[in-house]
C-alpha cells in the first residue's frame, strides 16, 4: 500500500492544497491523508510567498496533532516558521487573553489567572452542590458541570450570561463567583471570553484579523457553536479559510460538537470549494467495504465511498459467541496465533464501547501471560503525585487558589486541620498584593496558634521557595527535596515511591518552558491524549472514542450487543443511533490489515449476567466482506444466510 506521507499528492489532495479562491471544505475520509494535506497547504502558502508564516493560524483539537502538523510543515519547508500559530482552540484562546489582558481586567476578570482543569472544576462544583443541598441527581458534579458547559456553549457571542435553567441558577452564579475569587478561568472561558471580546469590540476584532492571512482547521466535524462563531469572526469577508473533516467520524455530539456545521458549510460560506478525499491509504479492501456498508445506513451524511488501491486482504472475522468467556478465550487464542505468524503484541488493539468492559479482557490476558496496557486509562495529570506537585506550583503563584490549598495544605503533613485550612483560605482570599508579598506576610505573621501556626509558617516558607526557584525545573526540585515531598512518597508508598518520583520528573517533559505561571497555564490545556503511552510490546486496550486518530494492524471490536453497543442511552436518544454507528465506523477504520468483531449471547456486566440481542451493526455487515464464526450452532440456533451485497438475514 502506498504511504500517503511519501511521494506526490494524489489529484484530490493536490486540488485541496492549491486552491486559493476563498473558503474551502475538504471532506477527508478515514486514512485519506488529511494531516498531510493540511501540512502541504501551509507549506504551499509559505513557499509561494503570499502569506508570511506568522500570519497563518492552524487550529486542531489536541496538542499532539498540533505538534505533528508543525513537524510536517518544517520537513516540507525547511525554513524559519517562527510566529506561525499551530495550536488547539483553547491554546489560541489562552494566548489571545494574554495579548488582551488589559481588556480582561477591565471586564472584572482576574489577571494574572490560573486555569482550572476538569478535575479542579468538578471538585468546585461538588462543593457548591453540597452547600446548596441539591438532591442526589442534581448534586452529581459531572452532570452539573455538563449543564453549565452546555449553557455557556449555547449562548449568544455578544453575551457572557448563559440561558441557564432557573434551578441551576444559584449553582452557576456560585461557580462563577468562586472562579473569580480564586483568580481562575476554566476551559470554557478560553473560548467564550475571547469570542465575546471579538463580537463586542470592533478595534480588537480588526487587530486580531490583521494578524491572520489564512485559517486552517482540522477535524471540523468536532467544532461546537462557540468555536464556529469564533471562526466566522476571525475569517471575516476575506474567506481565507480551509476546514478539513469527515461527518462520518463525528462522535463527540455528547460533549457539544455540532455535526450540522460541516454539513451546512456551503450555506455558511457561499461559493466554497468542496474537495472529497476518498482514497484510503490505511485499510485493506475488505475492511473498507464492510465499513462503507455500515455507515451507508446513516441518513445524515455527505455521500462518500472510501476505496483503496491495496489488496482486498483478509475478510472481517465476525464471532458470535455464547458468552464472554468464549469470546475472551477466542481473542487471546487469536492473539497468540497472530504472534506466531509474525505480528507483535503492540500491533494489536482491543476496542470497547465502555471502560467497564475492559475487566474481562484484562483477566483473560493476565491468565494467558499476554502483556497489555490500558491506553489512556488514567490520565497522567490525574495521578495523585502529579496533581499534588502541580497544586503546589499553582498555589505558589496564586495564593487565592482554594482548590489547590485544600489539596496540599497538609502534603507533606504540616499539622493543619480543616478549620486551620479554612482560616488560611480566608486570610489569603481577602489579602491584597502580589504572590510573593502575600506569602511573606503569612510567613512573618502566620495565623492560628500552636501546630496550626507552625503549619502556616511551613507552608508559606515552602511557597516562597517555589517562587524563588524561578523555573519549573528548579521549583519541582525544590518541592521534591526541600519541601520533603520525596520523603513523603517514601513513607506513604514504600513499594512504588520511585515510580511516583519518576512521574513527577516526567512533568518536565510535558510542561512548556517559561516562568512558572505561564507554564502552568499552558500545561492545563494538555490532556492524557498528549502524554506518551510509553514503549513496550503490549496489546493495547482502549475505548473506541480514545482510538480516534490511531491505527493498528490488528483490531478486535468487542461487545457488539444491543444496549452495550449501541449504548442503552443512545437507543432512544434523537440522533443517538447514528452517532453510535459513526463510532462503529471509526472503530472499524482503525484496522489496517485484520479486523475482528464479536458479540455474545450472555455477558457478566455490572455484577449480573446480561442476555442481550446481538448489535444491529452486525446485521448491517455485507456478506462479501465477512467471515462468520457462529458458535451458537452448539445450542441449535441458525447460522447467517444472505445474498451477495445484501445484509445478513436470520
Amino acid at each position: 500500500m502506498a504511504d500517503p506521507k511519501q511521494g506526490a499528492l494524489n489529484p484530490q489532495q493536490a486540488e485541496a492544497v492549491e486552491w486559493r479562491g476563498g473558503p474551502q471544505l475538504v471532506l477527508a475520509g478515514a486514512g485519506s491523508g488529511k494531516t498531510r494535506v493540511l501540512a502541504a497547504k501551509i507549506a504551499h502558502l509559505v513557499k509561494e510567498g503570499s502569506v508570511r508564516p506568522d500570519r497563518i493560524l492552524a487550529l486542531t483539537f489536541t496538542n499532539k496533532a498540533a505538534r505533528e502538523m508543525l513537524e510536517r510543515v518544517h520537513s516540507l519547508v525547511g525554513a524559519d516558521l517562527q510566529g506561525m500559530q499551530v495550536s488547539t482552540f483553547h491554546a489560541w484562546g489562552l494566548r489571545f487573553l494574554y495579548r488582551n489582558a488589559h481588556l480582561l481586567r477591565g471586564m472584572g476578570y482576574p489577571v494574572p489567572f490560573v486555569i482550572f482543569d476538569r478535575g479542579d472544576c468538578r471538585n468546585l462544583v461538588k462543593r457548591i452542590s453540597g452547600e446548596l443541598g441539591l438532591d442526589a441527581r442534581s448534586s452529581d458534579s459531572g452532570y452539573l458541570m455538563d449543564v453549565i458547559s452546555r449553557a455557556r456553549a449555547g449562548r449568544d457571542p455578544v453575551s457572557l450570561e448563559p440561558d441557564i435553567a432557573e434551578r441551576w441558577r444559584d449553582a452557576y452564579e456560585k461557580y462563577q463567583s468562586a472562579l473569580v475569587r480564586q483568580a481562575a478561568l476554566d476551559f470554557d472561558d478560553l473560548i467564550t471570553i475571547p469570542l465575546h471580546m471579538l463580537a463586542t469590540d470592533r478595534d480588537t476584532l480588526e487587530r486580531e484579523r490583521a494578524l491572520i492571512g489564512w485559517i486552517l482547521v482540522d477535524e471540523y466535524q468536532d467544532v461546537n457553536t462557540q468555536q464556529y462563531h469564533l471562526l466566522r469572526l476571525l475569517s471575516g469577508k476575506s474567506g481565507q479559510l480551509m476546514v478539513v473533516g469527515d461527518p462520518d467520524q463525528s462522535i463527540y455530539g455528547w460533549r457539544g460538537a455540532d455535526m450540522s456545521l460541516i454539513l451546512r458549510f456551503e450555506e455558511d460560506f457561499p461559493g466554497a470549494k468542496v474537495t472529497v478525499l476518498d482514497q484510503n491509504y490505511r485499510s485493506t479492501g475488505n475492511i473498507l467495504g464492510a465499513a462503507n456498508f455500515v455507515i451507508r445506513n446513516n441518513a445524515h451524511r455527505r455521500e462518500k465511498n472510501l476505496w483503496t488501491a491495496s489488496e482486498r486482504g483478509h475478510k472481517v472475522h465476525v464471532l458470535l459467541a455464547r458468552n464472554d468467556k468464549e469470546e475472551t478465550a477466542f481473542i487471546t487464542g487469536e492473539i497468540e496465533r497472530l504472534v506466531g505468524d509474525g505480528y507483535r503484541y503492540g500491533e494489536m488493539a482491543i476496542l470497547y464501547r465502555m471502560n467497564a468492559l475492559s475487566r474481562a479482557y484484562e483477566q483473560s490476558l493476565l491468565e494467558n501471560a499476554i502483556p497489555y496496557r490500558i491506553v489512556r486509562g488514567v490520565s497522567f495529570y490525574e495521578r495523585r503525585e502529579v496533581k499534588d506537585v502541580i497544586s503546589l506550583l499553582r498555589l505558589a503563584v496564586n495564593p487565592k487558589d482554594a482548590v489547590s490549598l485544600d489539596r496540599i495544605a497538609n502534603v507533606p503533613p504540616r499539622g493543619l486541620g480543616k478549620k486551620s485550612v479554612s482560616l488560611l483560605a480566608e486570610c489569603l482570599a481577602t489579602a491584597a498584593g502580589d504572590p510573593e508579598s502575600l506569602w511573606k506576610e503569612m510567613r512573618d505573621n502566620p495565623p492560628g496558634k500552636g501546630k496550626a501556626r507552625a503549619g502556616a509558617l511551613s507552608l508559606a516558607e515552602g511557597m516562597l521557595g517555589v517562587l524563588r526557584a524561578g523555573t519549573i525545573e528548579g521549583a519541582i526540585n525544590f518541592i521534591l527535596y526541600n519541601c520533603g515531598y520525596e520523603e513523603y512518597l517514601r513513607s506513604e508508598f514504600p513499594e512504588e515511591w520511585e515510580e511516583r518520583s519518576e512521574n513527577i520528573r516526567e512533568i518536565l517533559s510535558v510542561m512548556p518552558e517559561g516562568d512558572i505561571a505561564g507554564a502552568l497555564a499552558e500545561a492545563a490545556l494538555f490532556t492524557d491524549q498528549e502524554i506518551s503511552q510509553g514503549d513496550g510490546d503490549r496489546v493495547n486496550l482502549l475505548t473506541m472514542h480514545a482510538a480516534k486518530g490511531l491505527e493498528y494492524p490488528v483490531v478486535f471490536l468487542v461487545g457488539f450487543e444491543e444496549g452495550v453497543f449501541p449504548g442503552i442511552r443512545s437507543i432512544d436518544m434523537p440522533g443517538g443511533i447514528e452517532e453510535e454507528r459513526r463510532l462503529c465506523y471509526v472503530g472499524m477504520t482503525r484496522a489496517r490489515e485484520r479486523l475482528y468483531i464479536s458479540g455474545v449471547m450472555s455477558r457478566l456486566l455490572f455484577g449480573n449476567f446480561q442476555r442481550l440481542p446481538f448489535s444491529r451493526f452486525i446485521f448491517e455487515l455485507p456478506q462479501d466482506n465477512v467471515t462468520v464464526d457462529d458458535r451458537r450452532k452448539a445450542v441449535g440456533s441458525d447460522a447467517y444466510s444472505g445474498g451477495n451485497g445484501r445484509r445478513w438475514s436470520w
